[in-house]
């Protein structure tokens, strides 16, 4: 499994169901960091297909950010057999290679 964009609350709980260890990142298009974030998102899904990289819109996934209490974008969270083990947010490279060495 690698990069995964849904476009709704059900996509998401699909991809997320099939995924035994996952990062989240919960983003929006005006959001500035997150575009500036996003490209380094996606080259670090295709460095480690081993993890689920599913990266959210809160403006079409309106109840995520509410249930896993997210406050501000960019969030990255990760999960190992859903539960969360970690996030961090903020537009930061080293923090996304931290939580993927956390799940390796």
């Amino acid at each position: 499994m690698t990069f995964s964009e849904p476009q709704n609350t059900t996509e998401y709980n699909q991809i997320f169901a099939s995924a035994d260890v996952a990062i989240v990142y919960l983003t929006a298009t005006w959001c500035g960091p997150c575009r500036a974030i996003a490209p380094i998102f996606s080259r670090l899904a295709n460095e480690n297909p081993e993890i689920a990289f599913i990266k959210v819109d809160v403006d079409k996934c309106h109840d995520l950010p509410l249930a896993s209490s997210v406050t501000g974008v960019p969030t990255f969270v990760a999960f190992r057999t859903k539960v969360e083990v970690d996030r961090k947010a903020g537009a930061s490279p080293a923090a996304i290679e931290g939580l993927i060495k956390l799940l390796k």
